[in-house]
């Protein structure tokens, strides 16, 4: 599946900006900028920051929920996390956490904050809407990056000193084993449908592959030099890798684990994003200081009967997060604004 992309922009957003969200009602990213003890917030139609809102001690990730209209940042130098109101831009409180926080998650369905605190070797799990800690599991050391796989009911968390994850039941919030990865674990994705989660292992220089349902590696995918970042894409056909050490995001398809495709983009690449409103791909850019707007213009072959047979998997499955214009006035509508209720969708052509 070669791909062609292009660079939009790259806007200079703060020092050392990592972890990344996307707001697609208001169309913003919300940055964490780690040496710049800020939150960068940037209009992603005009390409341009709008503010920087102060948090703590070298904010490394961050999550944004729809529902709150709040952005959480995990500020790993004061152990705590910052929650600010997305309307005024404010910090309305802060939220201790274990020893260094280093890795978010949201699960919106549950209502519940996961936060991987890495010094503390442990991961704490905190109600969204009540801010109130509900849990704290062991993990270990260098306890960083969270995901979680609703199907299963487990939780993630990704320890970069031990090079392991641990899984943890969203449920019990127990502790139900570990599997070992490569050195330097320090992101990670899932695929719910295909029982399977790819974990970055930033100092072996590879990609795990873990079969859910046994929780063993199957398979190690090559990305590029010291990868660090991950996410996956919204049809759950591809995982886009940042590398570090050569400036570049390795795309890999879910399929084969084939690299589909390198893109060029600024120095030192880590947080990545999909933006769900239009597609497009969100780099930090840790060594430029940037956040970098990459667009594909062109996908060769990417309708092959496997991914095809990986797209016919999503029907019976949530509506994936989608927007478009409003045919009165313009405005983008996002189908996050109907979420948790009833609605009929007429499709509708005319010629």
């Amino acid at each position: 599946m070669p791909i062609t992309t292009q660079t939009v922009a790259a806007i200079p957003v703060g020092l050392d900006p990592e972890g990344t969200a996307v707001d697609i009602r208001r169309r913003r990213a919300y940055v964490a900028c780690s040496r710049s003890d800020t939150l960068a917030v940037v209009d992603l139609d005009a390409a341009a920051v709008v503010t920087h809102v102060s948090v703590g001690a070298e904010p490394i990730d961050v999550v944004f929920d729809e529902r709150t209209g709040r952005i959480f940042t995990a500020d790993a130098h004061a152990d705590a996390l910052s929650v600010v109101d997305a309307e005024t831009l404010t910090v309305e409180a802060r939220v201790p956490v274990g020893a260094y926080p280093s890795g978010l998650t949201l699960d919106s369905d549950e209502r519940r904050l996961y936060c991987g605190n890495s010094m503390g070797s442990t991961m704490s799990i905190l109600d969204l809407d009540t801010l109130e800690t509900l849990a704290v599991v062991d993990a270990e050391p260098g306890a960083g990056a969270v995901a979680v796989d609703a199907t299963r009911r487990l939780a993630l968390c990704v320890n970069f000193i031990a090079a392991s994850v641990t899984f943890v039941d969203i449920d019990t919030f127990e502790s139900t084993g570990r599997v070992e990865v490569g050195q330097g674990a320090c992101a990670v994705g899932i695929v719910p449908e295909r029982g399977e989660a790819f974990v970055v292992n930033s100092l072996a220089g590879t990609v795990a592959r873990i079969d859910l349902e046994s929780r063993t590696v199957v398979e190690e995918l090559t990305a590029g030099s010291a990868p660090v970042g991950l996410t996956v894409a919204p049809q759950h056909d591809r995982v886009y890798v940042t590398n570090r050490g050569d400036g570049t995001v390795s795309v890999l398809s879910v399929v084969d684990g084939s690299e589909c495709g390198r893109i060029d983009v600024g120095e030192g690449p880590g947080g990545v994003v999909v933006d769900p409103g239009d597609g497009r791909l969100l780099v930090a850019n840790a060594g430029s200081g940037t956040l970098e707007i990459v667009e594909e213009v062109q996908r060769d072959g990417v309708e092959d009967s496997a991914t095809e047979g990986l797209l016919a998997q999503l029907v019976g499955r949530s509506l994936p997060a989608f927007s478009l214009p409003d045919h009165h006035t313009g405005e983008q509508r996002t189908s996050l604004e109907w979420a948790e209720r009833r609605y009929i969708l007429n499709f509708f052509a005319s010629w």
